[in-house]
Order: structure tokens, then sequence, then C-alpha cells
């Protein structure tokens, strides 16, 4: 065999392998977002079929964010340290399969107030290790002048299993009683972690796996990293109203179970359709400013749009914003805290995001009780508000962005 041939075929072995940790990586994006399509519109109902009232479910709702915290910042820590992302995230997926277990067996608000802080702990990385090592081993493809891996792309994969497990479950909750949900969202819960540790088995180091030699160092600008997350954290918590009661409103205003999974699909395709069409018509990376700023608009518009207790239409045409007012968050934010904290960082950075907005988002859920209870669906405006001050930090961090782009053409 001539030496071009043993070139040719390594290329071409080299290329299967990136497309199989792509398919792997896609996989793992799919088994961490799964369980949203369940927990999301069913545990408040399911909350409220155990006789809890709506101060209760908010304080139910705001416990998690809080908790998840502390085990956000230390697994991600440990697992940039460790390089095993793919590890600790198998380990955090089985425990939040147990706690769901748990959750089913309790009775009262204390004891269902414990068994969410186990749950909190257990899904509290979860996003920010799979996002490390999708951005891990984009990274390692540019050093190594491979194939492009587009973040957004892998991450579509994630909103496309929350539409799927949406669509799927919301027959199966229609046709159970709503005591039961639990156990639908258990079931799902431990099908996603099985699947997950199939995919990272087969995958060398599961991300962000071979600059283990590289130091960490200070951060270059840490005021800039901190309005990103500021700006982010604020967008994304002024969904904290919508999270915990749009179900329960939607289901108080006489429409069922099937309406309710249909509301939060039309939110998912939009969804699914931006992470996917991002990098290809969107500028992917090279707009991710304008994706966070783009977020804090959308979202502003979209929560006075609700504040006017639209009919079904309305409805569906608010949730259809959600590409944008959470998409676009999460996406533009990824990609910014991923350059500004460096290769050593990968998954912390997106740990800090996350910690900054599970405290705001138990902080608000917190608030959106007793504000739901007397001013109904006029508490929107107070989220456009707070979409408001993200939007405006977010042209701020823009403006740094462009400036540091220009800079060097000076």
């Amino acid at each position: 065999m001539t030496l071009a041939e043993l070139t040719a075929f390594w290329r071409s072995a080299r290329r299967s392998a990136d497309r199989s940790d792509e398919l792997r990586l896609c996989a793992v994006m799919a088994s961490v977002y799964a369980i949203v399509g369940v927990q999301l519109p069913f545990l408040p109902i399911w909350l409220g079929a155990r006789g809890f009232d709506a101060t209760e479910i908010a304080a139910l709702l705001a416990a998690p964010p809080a908790i998840r915290i502390f085990s956000t910042l230390v697994s991600s820590r440990i697992a940039d340290r460790w390089r095993r992302h793919g590890a600790v995230l198998v380990v955090h997926l089985f425990g939040s399969a147990l706690a769901f277990a748990l959750l089913g067996l309790t009775c009262g608000f204390l004891a269902t107030l414990a068994a969410i802080a186990l749950l909190a702990m257990a899904q509290g990385p979860v996003n920010s290790l799979a996002d490390g090592m999708v951005l891990g081993e984009a990274r390692q493809r540019r050093l190594e002048g491979r194939g492009t891996l587009h973040y957004s792309f892998i991450r579509g994969f994630g909103s496309l299993a929350i539409l799927v497990v949406l669509l799927a479950s919301g027959p199966v909750a229609a046709a159970i009683p709503n005591g039961a949900l639990i156990w639908l969202i258990g079931g799902v819960a431990l099908a996603a972690a099985i699947s997950a540790f199939l995919a990272t088995s087969g995958l060398a180091g599961a991300g962000a796996r071979r600059e283990t030699d590289v130091a960490e160092q200070p951060l270059e600008k840490p005021v800039l990293v901190a309005i990103v997350v500021a700006a982010a954290t604020l967008i994304l918590v002024s969904q904290a109203l919508s999270l915990g009661f749009a179900s329960l409103h939607w289901k108080a205003k006489g429409f069922d179970d099937g309406f309710v999974s249909l509301g939060w699909s039309a939110a998912l395709l939009t969804e699914v359709a931006f992470f996917f069409l991002a990098a290809r018509w969107f500028g992917g990376e090279r707009n991710a400013a304008l994706h966070l700023s783009l977020s804090g608009a959308a979202a502003v518009a979209r929560w006075l749009w609700m504040a006017s207790d639209p009919g079904a239409l309305g409805i569906l045409s608010a949730q259809a914003m959600h590409g944008l007012t959470c998409g676009a968050a999460q996406l533009g934010p990824a990609y910014l805290l991923a350059r500004l904290a460096g290769p050593t960082r990968l998954a912390q950075a997106q740990g800090w995001l996350a910690a900054a907005y599970a405290a705001g988002l138990s902080l608000t859920t917190l608030a959106c009780g007793p504000l739901y209870s007397r001013y109904g669906e006029s508490s929107y405006l107070a989220m456009a508000a707070m979409a408001a001050s993200g939007f405006v930090l977010s042209l701020a961090v823009k403006r740094a962005i462009d400036r540091e782009e220009r800079a060097p053409a000076r």
C-alpha cells in the first residue's frame, strides 16, 4: 500500500470516527433534554393532583433551581479537571431517575420538598456537562484542522427530543390519572439515563478530552463574562411564570391535556428549527452576541402578548416565539462563554450561567406564586420588564464584542 493510499485510508477512518462521535453526541444531548418533555408540562399538574395549592406549588418548583447551584458548580468543576464529562453526566442522570421514583412514593409537603431537593441535586449540572462535551469536541476539531462541529446542530437534537417526548406523552398523560403522571416522568428519566450511558461509552474520553496539559489561565475579561451571564439570566428567567403556571392556567381556562401538549409542542417546534438552522442561516458562532440581543427583544414582545390573556390561537402564536426567547438565549451565551472563558473551563463556564439561572429562577418562581394568584395573566408584565433589563445588558455585550472584533483591524 502506497503512502497516498495510507493517507487516504487514515482520512476516511478519521471521518468515520468523527461521524460516529457526532451521532453519539446527538444521542447524549437528546438523552439530557428528553426529560423536559414530560417534566415541564406535567410535574406542576401532578403536584396539583396531590392537593398542593398555587403557593405551595410555587415553593416546590422554586426549591430545585436554588439547590442546583451547588451541584452545578461542583460537578462541572470536577468534570473539567478530570476530563470525565461523560461519566459524571451519566451518574447524575441515573440519580435523577432514582429521585423521581422517591418523589412518587412521598406524601405531604415536607417529604415532597425533600425528594425534589434530591432531584435538583441530580439534575443540576447535566446541561452544563453535555455542553462541555460538545464544545470540547468542537474546539478539538478546530485545533486539529478537521471538519467543523456545530454546537447549535448538536443542541438541536436536545430540543427535538423534548418535542418528540412531549408529543408522545400527551396522549399517555390524558389516558392516566393525574396522580400517576410522576411514573410517566420517572420512566422517561430512566430511559434517558440508559441511553446516555450507551452513547458516552463509545466516546474517546467523552468530550473536552485531549487538552489535559493546558494550565488554567485567569479570565481575561471577567466583567464581560459577568454581563453575559446577567443578560442571559434575566432573559431566561423571564420564562418563570410560563414554566410554572402556563399549563395550570390553560387547564383552568378549559383546555385539556392535549392542548397543553400542543402548546408546548408549538414552542419546541420553533426551538428545534432555530437550533438546526442557526449555523447555516443565522450565522452560528459569528452572531453569538446578536442572538442574545434578539432573544431579549423577542421575550419582551412575547410576555406583553401573554399578558393580554389571548385565546387558543394567541397562546399558540406566543408559544411559537419560544425559538428566539429560549433557543437564541441559550445559543448566544454558550458560544460567548466558551470563547471568553477558555478551553479549561468549557463545562464550568456553562455552569456559571446555569447556576445564575438556577438562582434567578428560584427567586422568580417563588414570587410568581402569589403574583399569579393575585394578578393572573397580567403577571406577565413583570416578566416583560425582566426581559427588557436583559435586553439592555445584551446590547452592552454586543457593543463590547463588536469593538473587540474590530480592534485588530485598527
